[in-house]
């Protein structure tokens, strides 16, 4: 091939011009058919409800000793879920109020609202997708105590009392006892019971506080408060998940379940529980994505 040499135009050569599309280019990205975007919850419902039953799960060491050291003076010990060890006034239904946990279990019946439109369903399967459920479906903890427990208790030259551990003046100790559970009690009574150490005279005894008394008076873990005129903490202080009523834990979101569908999985996080006229252990468990 020859390059040939630049050879410059006539004296009043004007090249042809080619007409140029003076018209911005638009590319048609429409078509007539309608498109829907949608998140994957969408298509499965937008709430899940599950006919759950509940069961206590027992404390299984009730051979925990505790001791109150007064004024120098080693007090007898007692079992500290032993029926007698709760002095008189300060009762809680004893035996009720030790449960370690709450077990929620999945009855495999369900409801779902999709559009505001209700569908049933049985065991796992949804009309778009599985359950993912865990056996049990939930265990809501508790508080208790695990290991024996000694406190002192001293007054000084000025008046106030001094309680150690933790090294508090004028201040009640509460540690977690255990939960409260009675079959057909209200949702709300599910709760975290407390104790705290005090004498009948050469003994060792306990006094037990529910959260709903301590809630009354505005005692709330793990900030503490007074009851009684009394400064009060929580030594050891619960974690939310255990000092949350039942429905506080499930309003939490504490409960959940997955659904499998052919696309990935959604997370369902509870919100809300209902009793279950005349099955005074069942509850309805409602979820949402």
């Amino acid at each position: 091939m020859r390059i040939l040499p630049f050879m410059p135009s006539p004296q009043g050569y004007e090249p042809p011009s080619v007409e140029l599309n003076q018209e911005e280019g638009v590319l048609d990205i429409f078509h007539p058919s309608p498109c829907d975007l949608f998140q994957e919850s969408q298509i499965i419902a937008e709430t899940l409800i599950l006919r759950c039953v509940l069961s206590a799960l027992p404390i299984e060491n009730k051979k925990i000793k505790i001791q109150l050291i007064s004024e120098n003076v080693a007090l007898e010990s007692t079992e500290l879920y032993a029926e007698n060890a709760v002095t008189y006034g300060y009762e809680w239904d004893v035996e009720k109020s030790q449960c370690q946990g709450i077990v929620i279990e999945y009855l495999g019946l369900g409801k779902g609202v999709f559009k505001g439109e209700a569908f049933v369903f049985y065991g796992k399967d949804l009309p778009e997708g599985k359950l993912v459920i865990s056996t049990p479906l939930y265990l809501k903890p508790f508080q208790i105590e695990t290991q024996h427990h000694q406190e002192r208790s001293t007054t000084l030259r000025t008046g106030q009392v001094l309680s150690s551990p933790p090294g508090k003046l004028n201040t009640q100790i509460l540690r977690g006892y255990g939960g409260y559970y009675k079959e057909g009690i209200a949702l709300s009574d599910i709760q975290q019971i407390y104790y705290a150490l005090t004498s009948v005279q050469t003994q060792t005894r306990v006094r037990l506080y529910s959260s709903s008394t301590l809630q009354d008076n505005h005692t709330l873990p793990p900030l503490g408060g007074s009851i009684f005129n009394q400064d009060v903490i929580f030594y050891s202080p619960p974690r939310e998940e255990e000092y949350l009523s039942l429905p506080g834990t499930i309003a939490a979101g504490y409960v959940q379940v997955v659904v499998e569908t052919g696309w990935g999985q959604i997370v369902f996080r509870s919100f809300q529980c209902e009793p279950v006229p005349g099955h005074p252990n069942f509850i309805n468990l409602y979820f949402k994505p």
